[in-house]
C-alpha cells in the first residue's frame, strides 16, 4: 500500500524540513528511490508501512464486523457506513487485517482513535491524527485504483453545509466486486532449458480444483489488477513480474512433491484429463465433482483406487449389480460380494475356483446376462 507524503521543502542538506531528527534513523531508501527527494519530484516506491507489530494471526477474517459507521469526526459530511466485511475480504490479498491495523498487540484489535486520537505531530509522520490516519488509509487504495479521491465516493454531504452534487451511488465500493472471467490457459516462456514452456491452465484451477483468487495472489495489491493507468505493453511490466522464486513459492503449495515436467516442458501440454493419473474415469465417477472423492479443505492429491475405499459398505441389499452392465442370475445374486470379489477388491475380476473346480472365469462362464 503505497504511503504519499508531501514534502514542503528541504533544508540546505537536502533533507525535509518536515523529517526531525527523530526521523533521521530511518533509512530514506526503503520509500524513495532517489536520495534528495521533493515535492515536486517525490521518487516513492511502493513500500510497506514502518515496521509494527502485527496483529496476532490467531485473528481470522471472520472475526470482523459487516460494517462500521465512522461518525467521530463528521462535520461537513454525514457519518461514513464502513463496509468491513467486503474490505476485510479484499485484504486477503494483501496483508489481511494487519493490511489496515497495523499495530495490534496480540489477542485484541485497538480501534484507530486509541493511536490517532490526538492532535496532529507534523514531527512525526508515523503516527498522524485520526482524520490523517483514516484518509492515508483509505486514498493509498483509492488513488491506485483509480487515481482518482473525490470525497463523494466514501462521503455524502450533510444537509445544508456543502453540495451534493456528483455522488455516484453505482461507485464499487457499494457494490459487490463485478464477477472475474478468468483466461482458459496462459503459455509462458522461461529460461529454464529443460523444459522452457510452461502451460497454465487458468480456467481448469478455478473450475475444476475450485481455487480462489486468493489462493495463489496472495500478498499482492489489489492495484495489480485496477491500477487503470498500469502500461499494458509486456515490455514494460519488467519490473512488475514475479521472479522465478516467488513464482514457484505459489505453485508448491499444491505441486510440491511433483517433478519439473509435471509444468515444464518443450511444447504446450495439453489440459487436465483423469486418465493422465493412470485412473481414468468410468461412467459413473465422470458426472461426479472433484470434491466428492477428494476432501475438501486440502489440495486434490492422488487417493487410494480400491473401490472399497470408498465403498466399503457395499452389500447385496444395498448395491444393484445392473449397473455395471451385468444382471446377476438368481443364484449369484444371493452371494455376499467378497464370495467372487475376494477382499472387496471390486476393481479386479472376480475370482471363481473358490466355487468352481472347472477352472472357469467370469468372461467365459457368465454369471448372469450382459446388459446393452
Amino acid at each position: 500500500m503505497a504511503l504519499v507524503v508531501l514534502l514542503t521543502g528541504s533544508t540546505s542538506k537536502g533533507t525535509p524540513e518536515s523529517h526531525t531528527a527523530e526521523m533521521l534513523d530511518i533509512d530514506c531508501s526503503q520509500c524513495h528511490t532517489c536520495e534528495t527527494p521533493t515535492a515536486q519530484n517525490k521518487c516513492l516506491k511502493q513500500c510497506p508501512s514502518f515496521s509494527m507489530t502485527h496483529v496476532a494471526t490467531s485473528h481470522q477474517l471472520s472475526e470482523a464486523p459487516d460494517s462500521l459507521l465512522l461518525g467521530y469526526l463528521a462535520d461537513l459530511y454525514q457519518p461514513v457506513r464502513f463496509d468491513h466485511k467486503a474490505h476485510a475480504d479484499m485484504a486477503e490479498m494483501g496483508l489481511k487485517c494487519a493490511t489496515c491495523h497495523h499495530y495490534s498487540p496480540a489477542g485484541r484489535i485497538p480501534s484507530c482513535r486509541e493511536c490517532h486520537g490526538g492532535e496532529a505531530n507534523p514531527n512525526n509522520l508515523r503516527q498522524p491524527a485520526l482524520k490523517g490516519a483514516y484518509h492515508r488509509q483509505c486514498i493509498s487504495c483509492h488513488r491506485e485504483w483509480s487515481h482518482d479521491t473525490k470525497c463523494l465516493v466514501c462521503h455524502l454531504p450533510a444537509e445544508g453545509k456543502i453540495s451534493a452534487v456528483g455522488v455516484d451511488t453505482t461507485d464499487i465500493i457499494g457494490v459487490p466486486h463485478p464477477v472475474i472471467t478468468e483466461p482458459a490457459k496462459k503459455i509462458y516462456n522461461t529460461p529454464f532449458d529443460e523444459g522452457p514452456i510452461v502451460t497454465f491452465y487458468h480456467e481448469q484451477h478455478v473450475q475444476l480444483y475450485g481455487l480462489r483468487c486468493a489462493n495463489c495472489h496472495a500478498e499482492e495489491a489489489c492495484s495489480r489488477c485496477h491500477d487503470l493507468s498500469r502500461p499494458k505493453n509486456r515490455a514494460q511490466l519488467t519490473n512488475e513480474l514475479k521472479s522465478m522464486e516467488e513464482v514457484h513459492a505459489i505453485c508448491n503449495d499444491c505441486h510440491a512433491d511433483d517433478d519439473c515436467g509435471k509444468c515444464h516442458d518443450h511444447h504446450e501440454k495439453p489440459p487436465f484429463s483423469h486418465a493422465m493419473t493412470g485412473w481414468g474415469l468410468g461412467r459413473f465417477h465422470n458426472r461426479l465433482d472433484c470434491r466428492a472423492c477428494h476432501p475438501t479443505g486440502r489440495p486434490i492429491g492422488r487417493l487410494d483406487t480400491r473401490c472399497v475405499s470408498c465403498h466399503g459398505g457395499w452389500n447385496i441389499d444395498n448395491f444393484n449389480h445392473a449397473v455395471t452392465g451385468l444382471r446377476l442370475d438368481e443364484m449369484h445374486s444371493e452371494i455376499d460380494c467378497e464370495v467372487c470379489h475376494v477382499q472387496k477388491r471390486f476393481e479386479q475380476d472376480p475370482v471363481c475356483a473358490d466355487c468352481h473346480e472347472d477352472d472357469r472365469t467370469a468372461h467365459d462362464a457368465t454369471p448372469g446376462e450382459y446388459l446393452r
